[in-house]
C-alpha cells in the first residue's frame, strides 16, 4: 500500500494507493510553489472514490477541474452536513469555486460511505468518523472527517481540520479512542496549526511520527513543531550519516511539506513502512559511512 501527502501550499490532498492497485484521493487542493494540481496528475485516472475531508476551499480548490479531467467513481464528506447546511455555514464569507461544486455535487448526489465505496484490496480497510452538524458545531472545521487507513498491521490517521473541541467530542466514542491508539503515523489536524493541539489525544497514543500539510510559516500559530515533537516517538532518518558516537542515525518527529515536499509511504505486506521525502538531502557516499563506522572502532589518539 501507498499514501501520498502531496506539498499543495496551505492545503489538502493525499492519495491512497491499495495492494490492488485502486486509488482514494482525500481532498484535491493544489500547490503553486511549486505549481501542482491532482487535475493534472491524475488526468484520464480512474479514483474509486474523492473524499472531502474539510468542506474548506483549500482543501477543495482543484475540484472543478479534477471533476472534469479524472474519473471519480464516488464522493464521500461527512454525512450529516447536506447542502443546505453547507450553505448555511459559507453564508457570511460565501463560497469560492471548490466550496461551490461540492455545494453542488452535495445537492445533487448527497455523501456516501467510504467504506462500501473505496475496495483498495486484500486486508486494507478505510473508515471514518465525524461529528454531527448542529450543536455543538455548526461549523466545517470541527466537521472534518477523521479518517483511519490500515494495512497489515500499520494505521495511520488523517485528521482533517479538526480543532480542540472537535478532537474532545470523538474522543467521547470508545471505538474511536480503540482505533486511535493503534495508529503509527497522524497526519495532524489544521495542518499542524496551534487550534489543531489536543493534549487528550496523545494520553491516548504516541504515534511514530506526525505530519503536517502546510506552506512555509508566516504565522505564531504554525509554531508547533516542538510541542509535537515531545508527543511522538521518531523514526531514524536513512538518509544521513550514523552518530560517530552512538553509531545511531539520527530521528525524525515531524514531517512538514513546506521543508520536505510530498511525502510518500510505503507500507510492506509485514506492516513495516518507508517514509521518503521529495525534498529528501542526497543519502551519504559509502565513504561518509564508512568514515563514520571506523570513528566508533578507533579508539581517541593519546594527547
Amino acid at each position: 500500500m501507498r499514501i501520498e501527502v502531496f506539498d499543495v501550499d496551505h492545503g489538502s490532498c493525499a492519495v491512497i494507493t491499495g495492494s490492488n492497485g485502486k486509488q482514494l484521493m482525500l481532498d484535491c487542493g493544489y500547490g503553486t510553489a511549486p505549481s501542482w494540481f491532482p487535475s493534472e496528475e491524475y488526468r484520464g485516472k480512474r479514483l474509486e472514490c474523492l473524499a472531502f475531508m474539510n468542506l474548506d476551499e483549500d482543501h477543495l480548490d482543484d475540484l472543478p477541474h479534477l471533476w472534469k479531467s479524472a474519473e471519480i467513481g464516488a464522493i464521500y464528506s461527512n454525512p450529516t452536513v447536506s447542502d443546505e447546511a453547507l450553505a448555511s455555514m459559507k453564508r457570511k464569507h460565501g463560497m469560492k469555486d471548490g466550496v461551490r461544486f461540492a455545494h453542488g455535487l452535495l445537492s445533487n448526489f448527497g455523501s456516501g460511505r467510504i467504506g462500501a465505496l473505496a475496495d483498495l484490496g486484500p486486508e486494507v480497510r478505510v473508515w471514518s468518523y465525524c461529528n454531527t452538524y448542529g450543536y455543538p458545531f455548526t461549523d466545517t472545521n470541527n466537521l472534518s472527517l477523521a479518517v483511519f487507513v490500515s494495512y497489515r498491521g500499520f494505521t495511520t490517521l488523517f485528521a482533517g481540520d479538526l480543532e480542540t473541541p472537535g478532537w474532545k467530542l470523538l474522543l467521547q466514542n470508545p471505538f474511536f479512542r480503540r482505533d486511535l491508539s493503534k495508529i503509527s503515523v497522524l497526519i495532524a489536524s489544521h495542518h499542524g496549526r496551534e487550534n489543531g493541539k489536543c493534549d487528550e489525544v496523545f494520553q491516548i497514543v504516541r504515534p511514530d511520527i506526525v505530519v503536517f500539510s502546510d506552506y512555509a510559516k508566516r504565522h505564531s500559530t504554525q509554531e508547533t513543531d516542538a510541542w509535537y515533537r515531545y508527543r511522538v516517538t521518531g523514526i531514524p532518518v536513512i538518509d544521513q550519516t550514523p552518530d560517530v558516537r552512538t553509531g545511531l542515525l539520527p530521528r525524525r518527529h515531524v514531517y512538514t511539506t513546506r521543508r520536505d515536499g510530498t511525502l510518500t509511504i510505503d507500507v510492506n505486506k509485514l506492516g513495516g513502512y518507508l517514509l521518503r521525502p521529495s525534498c529528501a538531502m542526497d543519502p551519504p557516499s559509502i565513504a561518509e559511512f564508512t568514515n563514520a563506522l571506523l570513528g566508533l572502532l578507533t579508539p581517541p589518539s593519546a594527547a
